[in-house]
């Protein structure tokens, strides 16, 4: 007896459809238009309802077939719908399970399907994540902000705005350089395929619009531009939705029993959502061919991405589907991610490697502390670090090498080299190779050999090596690892 029900008509419903096929699950699947239909497998383990219902004709439908678990997987602005799905399952005591979408899973700007939904704080936000978007851009935020829009490279070509169509709304628009068919004046209500056709007819790209709730047409440009695949850029924020997500879905449907969504067993599964997940990664010397496999695969899952600014200028190309954030102390990072809920799965970038003289240390202190310890599950990636690098290009182990830091911190270096042939050691601006040089002099180690390792790992990489007389007038970048060896 077929006893699950999926409200459709998105990805999520989709996929789920699709997993009931594959476990051979009998599920009816509840789809308001013919297109939704279309896109689902012809199954014999899936019964298809294709009309829109009301509350009441929910109830009657869930009654008659049995209906014994409900999964709501419409569209996140379908609030009437879902609504409806709540009330009837409510009224005929069935269990009911909202489907959140993981952000983690959404397309990339471009690709087909349903499009990303990118949140944005302010404007100013706004046109730095345009920046990264490519394509057409269909602009339904009015005219008071319209300028900000010239930003944009090629944005005569680019940028279509939607206003108003007041005489003085239009003059000052053309006076701005948006004119001919980059300006359309119309007015609403604008319903979802409108949306839609417009979309289609200036091959939009992105669709950029202020967060209104249910006015000013909000939910429909939001289902237009989820059906024609394409980015939405929100500036607001939005609500948090209770609920599973499709993977915690999949896994109460792989071994469904009817007794265990009971509505007593609902408030359990609603009390405890999914945490957040914090990748810690280290970048190792440079760019992502530093990086282990596994973190660059979880890098590019990550939805916003925490970093010292050359490392975010690095990799940004390779993720610009990712909001980055110049912030890399916990005392500035987990405020921020208190603020903004709305990101899941977070990275937060280390260079070198996460064990070795690492912010990522307080990092995990900080996460492994009340309350972030209950909101975020923490993963450790390491990475390739500059000692190990170092003595590689040096063709040398370091098994015996002590590791030690004037990075930031003081260390007593001439006790080190007393007590071990071999000490690798960071400098920073203050302890510099020249520094380092006179020290060792004063100290009776002239004979020492020092190899100076600089901008490891970059296209402009050098290693020089001396003793600290041969060494001590050179000029060294200030950020340099030194393998410092005792002869004889």
């Amino acid at each position: 007896m077929c006893k699950v029900l999926i409200f459709g008509g998105t990805t999520e419903g989709r996929i789920l459809a699709e997993y009931c096929h594959e476990k051979k699950i009998n599920a009816w699947v509840s789809v308001a238009t013919g297109y939704g239909r279309a896109v689902l497998l012809e199954s014999e383990y899936l019964h298809i309802h294709e009309s829109p219902m009301a509350a009441h004709e929910m109830e009657t439908f869930i009654e008659q077939n049995g209906i014994t678990l409900v999964l709501d997987a419409t569209h996140p602005y379908a609030t009437v719908a879902s609504e409806n799905i709540r009330s009837a399952c409510k009224r005929t005591g069935t269990s009911c399970l909202r489907v959140v979408r993981e952000p983690s899973d959404e397309g990339k700007p471009g690709e087909q399907g349903e499009g990303k939904v990118l949140w944005v704080s302010d404007l100013k936000e706004a046109i730095l994540a345009l920046h990264e978007i490519p394509g057409n851009i269909l602009v339904t935020t009015g005219s008071k902000e319209l300028s900000s829009f010239t930003e944009l490279d090629s944005w005569e070509e680019r940028v279509f705005a939607r206003v108003l169509p007041g005489l003085s709304v239009i003059s000052a628009c053309e006076q701005m350089g948006f004119k001919g068919k980059h300006l359309i004046a119309m007015q609403g209500p604008f319903t979802a395929e409108m949306n839609r056709a417009m979309i289609r007819q200036y091959d939009i790209r992105c669709l950029v619009t202020k967060e209104a709730g249910n006015a000013g047409g909000f939910p429909e440009k939001m289902e237009a531009a989820a059906d024609c695949g394409i980015t939405a850029v929100v500036i607001g924020r939005p609500g948090k939705e209770e609920g599973i997500t499709v993977r915690a879905a999949k896994e109460l449907l792989s071994d469904y029993i009817e007794e265990r969504f009971q509505p007593q067993a609902m408030q359990e599964i609603y009390a405890q959502p999914e945490k957040r997940k914090v990748s810690l990664i280290g970048t190792g010397m440079g760019g992502e061919d530093q990086m282990t496999v596994k973190a660059w695969k979880e890098l590019q899952q990550c939805d916003a991405v925490f970093g010292a600014e050359r490392m975010l200028s690095g990799i940004s190309p390779v993720i610009p589907h990712a909001v980055k954030i110049p912030f890399y102390t916990s005392r500035d990072i987990l405020p921020w991610l208190e603020e903004h809920e709305e990101f899941v799965r977070i990275g937060i970038l280390y260079s070198g490697d996460t064990g070795f003289y690492s912010g990522a240390k307080k990092m995990v202190e900080a996460l492994g502390q009340e309350p972030y310890c209950q909101k975020f599950d923490t993963v450790v990636l390491p990475g390739i670090s500059s000692v190990s690098y170092l003595c590689s290009r040096l063709k040398t182990d370091w098994e015996d090498v002590r590791l030690a830091s004037l990075h930031g911190r003081t260390c007593d270096i001439i006790k080190e080299l007393t007590l071990n042939p071999r000490v690798f050691v960071l400098l920073d601006g203050i302890n510099t190779v020249k520094s380092l040089c006179r020290l060792l002099k004063e100290q009776g180690l002239q004979k020492v050999r020092l190899s100076v390792g600089e901008r490891l790992s970059y296209p402009d990489e050098r290693i020089t090596v001396g003793t600290p007389e041969e060494l001590e007038g050179q000029d060294f970048d200030l950020l340099s690892a030194v393998l410092i060896e005792r002869q004889g």
